[in-house]
C-alpha cells in the first residue's frame, strides 16, 4: 500500500473513531444523571448513593423481597423448609388474582449476592431509560446503575437477569435502550436454569404467570406509543408530564391513559385512584345513581391493566376528577 493511501485510511479511521466517540459521549449525556458511589446495598434492587438528592427504583428487574435487620437469616431460615406452602397460604390470604410480592429465601440470597457484586465497585453511572417517565409516583429516579468492572461499565441489572436473580420486569413497559439485549439475557438464565428458572431454588413459583401478566401490559403500552404517542389529547397518566397537560384540560372533554392503583368503596361517591406522585392524583368517581355502570365496568382489569377513559376534567386541591356516568367511557386496546 504506497503511503499517501495509507495515510488517508488512517485519517479516516481517525475521524470515524472521534465521531464514534462524540457520539457515545453525546448519547451518554442524554441519560446521564452522574457518577457516584454506593453506600449501602439494601437488597438486589434497592441501593443507597452517597451523592444522589432521590432515593432510585432501578428499572426492568424485581428481585424477590427479603427480610431486613439482624434476625433476617433466621427469619428467612425460618420460612424456607416449607417454602411452597408458606408462599400459597401467604397468596391465599391476600385473596389475590395476580401473584404476590414477599419476603422470601432467594430474596436473602440476591441481597447477598449483590453485596458481593459491588464490594470492590468503587464508581457507577446513574442513566436513565428515556425522558418520558425518569421518576415514579414516590419522587424516586427511575434509573440503570452501571458499575465499573475492570475498567469497563457494566449495567447491573442485565447481570441480574442473565444471572436469574430477577426476571426482566416489563410490567411498566419495555426497555427503550436495551429490550433485545434483557430478552436475551433472560433466555440465557431459562436455558441454563439459573437462579429463578431452576425448579430447586426456593423462590417465587409463578415466574410464567407473572411474565406473561406484564408482558400484556408492555405490549398495551406499545399499542398506546404507536397510536397516541404523537395525540396530545390523549394523556398518559405515567408520563413525567401528566400533571401539567391535566391542568391545561381542566374543564375540558379528555382521554386519559393509565391504571388504577386503589379502590374506594365504602362510601358514595365510589373512586377509583391514580397517583401520579404522592400529592397528586387522578380520580375516577362514581356517584350512587350511577352505582350499575360500576357494576358493569371491568374494575379488576383496571387494576391489573391499562385501560382509556374519556370525559370531562374537573380539578378540585390536588384532585384531579372525572365522573364515570356510562360504560362507554372505559375501554381497553
Amino acid at each position: 500500500m504506497k503511503r499517501k493511501q495509507f495515510k488517508l485510511y488512517l485519517l479516516i479511521a481517525v475521524l470515524l473513531f472521534t465521531q464514534l466517540t462524540f457520539a457515545q459521549k453525546k448519547s451518554d449525556s442524554l441519560y446521564l444523571i452522574q457518577e457516584d458511589e454506593i453506600t449501602k446495598v439494601v437488597d438486589g434492587d434497592t441501593f443507597k448513593f452517597k451523592h444522589l438528592s432521590k432515593s432510585t427504583r432501578l428499572l426492568c428487574i424485581d428481585t424477590e423481597e427479603t427480610f431486613k435487620g439482624k434476625n433476617a437469616k433466621k427469619k428467612t431460615d425460618a420460612i424456607a423448609d416449607d417454602w411452597l406452602n408458606y408462599y400459597y397460604e401467604q397468596k391465599a390470604e391476600k385473596n389475590s388474582d395476580h401473584p404476590i410480592k414477599l419476603d422470601s429465601p432467594f430474596g436473602y440470597e440476591a441481597g447477598v449476592w449483590a453485596t458481593e457484586y459491588f464490594k470492590d465497585v468503587k464508581r457507577v453511572r446513574i442513566e436513565k431509560d428515556d425522558s418520558l417517565r425518569s421518576i415514579d409516583i414516590y419522587g424516586r429516579y427511575l434509573v440503570y446503575v452501571f458499575a465499573e468492572k475492570n475498567g469497563k461499565f457494566v449495567n447491573y441489572s442485565l447481570e441480574c437477569v442473565r444471572l436469574g436473580y430477577s426476571p426482566y420486569f416489563n410490567k411498566y413497559g419495555n426497555s427503550n435502550r436495551f429490550h433485545k439485549e434483557f430478552v436475551e439475557a433472560q433466555e440465557y438464565a431459562k436455558t441454563n436454569k439459573l437462579g429463578i428458572w431452576n425448579k430447586n431454588t426456593k423462590c417465587y413459583p409463578d415466574y410464567e404467570e407473572r411474565i406473561k401478566w406484564w408482558n400484556e401490559r408492555a405490549e398495551q403500552l406499545e399499542n398506546y406509543y404507536a397510536k397516541y404517542g404523537n395525540d396530545r389529547s390523549v394523556i398518559n397518566l405515567l408520563n413525567s408530564d401528566a400533571e401539567a397537560n391535566l391542568l391545561s384540560s381542566v374543564g375540558k372533554e379528555i382521554t386519559v391513559f393509565g391504571n388504577i392503583g386503589e379502590v374506594y368503596s365504602d362510601r358514595y361517591p365510589y373512586m377509583m385512584r391514580s397517583a401520579l406522585s404522592k400529592e397528586v392524583s387522578f380520580d375516577i368517581l362514581v356517584e350512587q345513581e350511577d352505582l350499575a355502570v360500576f357494576e358493569t365496568i371491568d374494575v379488576k382489569r383496571m387494576e391489573s391493566h391499562y385501560f382509556y377513559l374519556s370525559g370531562k376534567l374537573e380539578k378540585k386541591d390536588n384532585r384531579f376528577k372525572v365522573k364515570l356516568k356510562s360504560v362507554g367511557q372505559v375501554r381497553f386496546e
